[in-house]
């Protein structure tokens, strides 16, 4: 299904605009569980955890998001706490917890993808992915991913193409989204902010922010339906860097058609931050602490605007949508925090970011290339310089960072949103074959997808072996004792008959 916008922006009636302040209000709170303290405070001070992402084999970059809290399963695989990732001519879904495996869930035949933004829904029940410059935007339900048939993106008849301009998007509840883009707007193509209404009978942008000169950026929108964006009207020392935010009443205010759309003119929105990287990757924590990414895409921004991701806390967003605080401290560490996931801080753009509520992850993205490339091989470039790129052949890694009382259902230590076998205390995480499933959980040993008497064979062959000895199979000593004996036999029994995933 196409539906074509053409070049200018087409409008609806206010009485056609069905987003009600209501149901967006009632969708957002599924954005944040509840609060954990404040997770500023403690991100940086507890161990992280760092992932592989699918390589890039063409393209340039990749789009992720988290599933939220959601009941909803594909072939057996739980969706709650999962990256969705997209590059290439792939949509992929982790394959665990704690995982930097991914198996392919959708395709996009006419690739290769450059992708610009993936966002699930608050629900979790609907997905948008901007698949990259000039090419549509796609709205598809969750429920058509698949392991064992990845479907066509660009064929099945539950999608939705939509030809709009975008560079990222954000669900404003779970009927809409906004949407920071170039856009063919009054006085020509510059950047703004508009909506879509999916449930109207004819999708249709509705114009929110107009006329932004320069570059676009990101978007993002809060638990109480403030939205936040990159404006491009800076063009020193960072044509995007320069964040503002709107209160949902007057965001509101707009879609019901009681106020005009801002044209912007340098003073509309609340300044929040003069001069934050690029705002390229804007999003919020679970309490609604703003987290910023992205670099210093036109080199001048100086060494200080690479190589890092920045959160600003989430009292100071509230006080400078309520008017009560001038623009953030970036020198103040009670106000703002920078995370580092990369030691080497040579990122040319640190994102993107997501923030995964089901298990109160934040989920960092960076480019190794410059560590595992350069030469001689392991060394860095110098901070702040963005000599690592992103470009084909890389491995991108994405750093979780978690709170204090993260959810952790095996109490082994390791968050659930790291743990490869969450349902199972392995605090060592072995996985000695690398499919994704911790060895505690995992007997599968021909990794057939299912635990029978085959698997009992090979543990039987490696049976009364030791570490070092001829015959030991490490991937049967499931609790990693060094030792193959009765106490893994016991594990092997408690899955026998049971299929992947191995929790």
């Amino acid at each position: 299904m196409i539906i074509s916008q053409g070049s200018a922006p087409l409008r609806v009636a206010a009485g056609a605009v069905r987003i009600s302040a209501s149901s967006v209000a009632a969708a957002l709170l599924l954005l944040s569980p509840p609060a954990l303290a404040d997770a500023f405070d403690e991100y940086a001070g507890n161990t992280s955890y760092t992932f592989d992402l699918p390589a890039i084999a063409d393209g340039w970059s990749i789009a992720l998001d988290g599933f939220p809290t959601t009941s909803e399963e594909i072939d057996g695989y739980e969706l709650a706490g999962r990256l969705l990732v997209a590059n290439d001519q792939t949509v992929y879904l982790q394959k665990n917890y704690g995982s930097g495996v991914y198996v392919p869930v959708a395709t996009l035949s006419d690739g290769p993808m450059d992708p610009s933004f993936l966002a699930i829904s608050p629900d979790g029940s609907t997905i948008a992915l901007g698949v990259g410059y000039g090419a549509p935007l796609l709205v598809f339900p969750s429920s058509i991913l698949s392991v064992t048939s990845p479907p066509d993106l660009l064929s099945h008849g539950d999608v939705i193409e939509l030809d709009v301009d975008y560079y990222d998007g954000a669900w404003y509840g779970n009927d809409a989204l906004v949407i920071n883009g170039g856009w063919n707007g009054p006085g020509g193509y510059t950047s703004g902010v508009y909506a879509l209404d999916l449930t109207a009978p004819q999708i249709a942008e509705i114009p929110l922010i107009t006329s932004i000169p320069g570059a676009s950026g990101g978007i993002a929108v809060d638990s109480a339906g403030n939205l936040v964006t990159g404006i491009g009207y800076q063009t020193s020392p960072n044509r995007t860097g320069e964040l503002r935010i709107w209160a949902a009443a007057d965001i509101q205010d707009v879609i019901d058609g009681t106020a005009s759309a801002y044209a912007y003119g340098g003073s509309e929105g609340s300044l929040l931050a003069s001069n934050v990287l690029s705002a390229a990757a804007l999003g919020f924590d679970g309490d609604d602490a703003l987290h910023v990414g992205g670099g210093d895409a036109f080199g001048v921004g100086g060494a200080s605007e690479n190589g890092y991701a920045a959160l600003i806390r989430a009292s100071v967003v509230a006080s400078v949508v309520g008017g009560s605080q001038t623009p953030v401290n970036e020198g103040s560490s009670s106000q703002y925090l920078e995370l580092t996931p990369d030691a080497c801080e040579d990122d040319s753009a640190t994102s993107p970011i997501a923030f995964v509520g089901h298990t109160s992850a934040l989920a960092i993205a960076w480019n190794p290339s410059g560590d595992e490339y350069s030469s001689p091989a392991g060394q860095c470039y110098s901070a702040g310089s963005a000599s690592d790129f992103w470009e084909i052949g890389v491995t991108p890694k994405v750093t979780l960072y978690f709170p204090d009382g993260a959810p952790d259902a095996d109490s082994d230590g390791v968050p659930d949103g790291a743990d490869n076998a969450y349902l199972t205390a392995n605090a060592n995480q072995r996985d000695t074959d690398g499919d994704g499933f911790g060895n505690i959980a995992d007997a599968d040993l021909d990794n057939d997808g299912d635990v029978d008497t085959a698997d009992y064979n090979i543990l039987v062959a490696s049976w009364s072996t030791q570490l070092g000895n001829p015959g030991y199979n490490q991937h049967a000593d499931f609790n990693g004792d060094g030792s193959i004996n009765t106490a893994d036999y016991n594990i092997y029994l408690a899955r026998y008959g049971t299929s992947a995933p191995f929790y």
